[in-house]
């Protein structure tokens, strides 16, 4: 038999994939803010502390070049003959500042170089004005300090050959280019740093938010994932609790128990398994009282042949038995023994019929099923004479244990001829249809036919033959009847005396 699929485990798998990605939502939103702090903060470490490392060294060296000029100067002004501590201080000032605008100026370049590759790697659109605005301020300051260091250089000449008084003139303005040098240096050094420290705070604040996004989407994600635990829960709780309590009802003999099915309910295979065993234990009962009473009417039905039976052998048994009599008596016997037969070959039927009501369903032809039931009927359908009209065009197919459609066709064209009109050559009609989604097939015959009304119950039941010149065991739509029932179907009759008989049999 099929299997239903379990809707528990599907919603369980649904749930559990609802929270886990919710979950993920959460993993991939704190990795992201933790992904963009992280490159802020290389860009603070990588960009922004080399650029300030290198400017702050490229003020200084300029401090310490300034100082070295005004030495060159100061150490001129005291050269006089024999006067070597004025001509070292001079030597050595002068070449320290060369040295130093050396220095300057291969910092400058290297900054400018920093700036270029730290504006190829980052991405955001703040750090990428900065510097570029940087990158323009580097330059400018590569090119005045060249113009600083070419007039110190000439005013550093003008000493060397003592022409002092055109020197210091000179001087003045080197002076100025140098101020306004330093404070170029130390305007974009401060700037540089004030925006570093603001976007270390703003780094700060993210990481801030960011935590507060997570707790907040934490606890929401907690919140959501109790409410849905919660609700799943209770669906299932409040069914269980309900099939329980039709458990206790249908233990305590009310069979007719079911548990109220709603259509969004996740337990709703459940609750259809639990209801469809307890229809199976309310047919198993009917079932149980069916065949208890069968089993009084056949005991019933062999009483009286085993009674006769034994009587005519006790006639057989007498000594004064003339030919004529033994001969009667032996037919009778043999006639009893025959009823008897007959009584246990149903009876045995009857219960092959119901051990093999759990077998396997398969997917039917119709028209095939049938042809076999007539090749077995055929003898019995030529010495009644019927002719048989079949329509399975409607409904073609049908999943349903083979021998069971086999007998249920058998005993329905059993019993149009067993209750065939004599005045009439017997016409048997069967066709398929598909009613509401089930499939029916309905049997039709012009037979001596019967009052349907006052009969409906009585026909289904074994044993039981509305004519008494009928031959027959008198359990065949007995057996129908309990095939149907088995797999939930339905029998609907339509009948009238000497005016046939309508069988509809709802298969599912």
């Amino acid at each position: 038999m099929n299997r239903r699929p379990n809707r528990i485990k599907e919603v369980i798998l649904k749930r559990s994939t609802f929270i886990i990605f919710l979950i993920l939502i959460l993993g991939a939103f704190g990795l992201l803010r933790i992904v963009t702090t992280h490159k802020d903060i290389d860009d603070v470490a990588n960009i922004d502390l080399p650029i300030i490392e290198i400017l702050t060294q490229i003020e200084t060296n300029q401090l310490e070049q300034s100082i070295n000029f005004e030495r060159t100067i100061r150490y001129a002004e005291e050269l006089t003959p024999g006067n070597d501590f004025a001509l070292q201080g001079f030597v050595m000032a002068d070449s320290t500042f060369r040295y130093l605008a050396q220095l300057v100026d291969i910092d400058l370049l290297e900054a400018e170089h920093q700036v270029a590759e730290a504006l190829k790697q980052t991405k955001q659109e703040a750090q990428r004005i900065k510097l570029k605005g940087l990158l323009l301020s580097i330059k400018k300051l590569e090119s005045d300090h060249t113009s600083y260091e070419k007039h110190a250089l000439e005013v550093i000449d003008l000493l060397e050959v003592g022409r002092i008084e055109e020197a210091v003139f000179a001087s003045e303005r080197v002076e100025q280019e140098e101020n306004q040098f330093n404070k170029q240096v130390e305007g974009v050094l401060m700037r540089h740093e004030m925006f570093t420290e603001a976007l270390v705070k703003i780094v700060e604040q993210e990481e801030v938010l960011s935590m507060k996004w997570i707790v907040t989407l934490t606890l929401l994600f907690i919140i959501l994932s109790l409410l849905a635990v919660y609700t799943f829960s209770y669906k299932i709780w409040r069914p269980l609790e309900d099939i329980r309590t039709g458990a206790e009802r249908i233990g305590s003999g009310n069979l007719d128990a079911r548990v109220k099915l709603t259509s969004s309910s996740i337990t709703s295979d459940i609750v259809e398994s639990f209801n469809s065993m307890a229809d199976r234990l309310a047919y198993s009962q009917k079932e149980i009282d069916r065949f208890v009473s069968f089993s009084y009417r056949t005991a019933d039905d062999l009483k009286a042949p085993i009674t006769n039976l034994a009587s005519l052998l006790d006639m057989l048994g007498k000594d004064n038995m003339n030919p004529s009599n033994f001969k009667a008596i032996l037919n009778n016997a043999r006639k009893t023994n025959q009823q008897m037969e007959k009584t246990v070959s149903s009876l045995v039927e009857v219960n092959k019929v119901r051990e093999e009501l759990m077998a396997d369903k398969e997917n039917l032809d119709f028209s095939q099923v049938f042809g076999e039931v007539l090749n077995a009927l055929a003898g019995k359908l030529k010495s009644a004479g019927a002719g048989i009209k079949k329509d399975f065009s409607e409904c073609e197919r049908i999943d349903y244990p083979k021998a069971q459609l086999e007998t249920i066709l058998k005993h329905l064209i059993l019993n149009s001829i067993a209750y065939r009109d004599p005045e009439k050559t017997l016409q048997i009609k069967i066709k398929s249809k598909s009613i509401n989604g089930h499939t029916t097939i309905i049997v039709k015959d012009n037979g001596l036919g019967f009052d349907s009304i006052k009969y409906k119950d009585e026909i289904f039941k074994p044993y039981t033959r509305l004519h008494a010149h009928v031959d027959g065991s008198g359990l065949g739509l007995y057996i129908v009847k309990m095939i149907v029932d088995f797999h939930r179907g339905g029998v609907r009759i339509e009948s009238q005396p000497r005016n046939g008989a309508t069988f509809a049999i709802r298969l599912n």
